[in-house]
């Protein structure tokens, strides 16, 4: 750690936050996190977990579903190389879904790398 600075102030430089998000739709969104992981782990399906979520309502709710299969996508399937279908029959969603979300994410990921590359050779940033 560096001299001077203090074990918050290191935490916070590594806390990730949607900037969209209020502290506390911030808050809630970790909750809601939480709790579709234990949801999961207890055995219900991705419909009783995500009917289930009380805690977060509307688009805090769909942007909270959204990341969640997002990490669980890329923990599962990215990193642990489990196949899609068997994460959809155990999740009970439709395989289009995921298909869809892994292409998104992976769209994601190629126009951050463009853009921090271009940033990296001094280039202007397209949108």
């Amino acid at each position: 750690m560096a001299i001077g600075s203090s074990d918050d102030d290191y935490h916070l430089r590594f806390q990730v936050v949607d900037p969209e998000l209020t502290v506390e739709q911030d808050q809630l969104h970790g909750e809601a996190m939480t709790l579709l992981k234990e949801a999961l782990a207890a055995g219900c399906s991705w419909s009783q977990a995500s009917e289930s979520l009380k805690v977060v309502k509307g688009e805090l709710k769909a942007v909270v579903l959204a990341d969640f299969l997002k990490i669980l996508l890329a923990e599962r399937h990215f990193q642990g190389g489990e196949r899609l279908k068997g994460i959809a029959k155990e999740l009970g969603v439709p395989m289009e879904m995921l298909v869809a979300l892994k292409e998104s994410m992976i769209r994601e990921v190629q126009e951050s790398s463009q853009r921090a590359y271009r940033l990296s050779q001094s280039q202007p940033v397209e949108n």
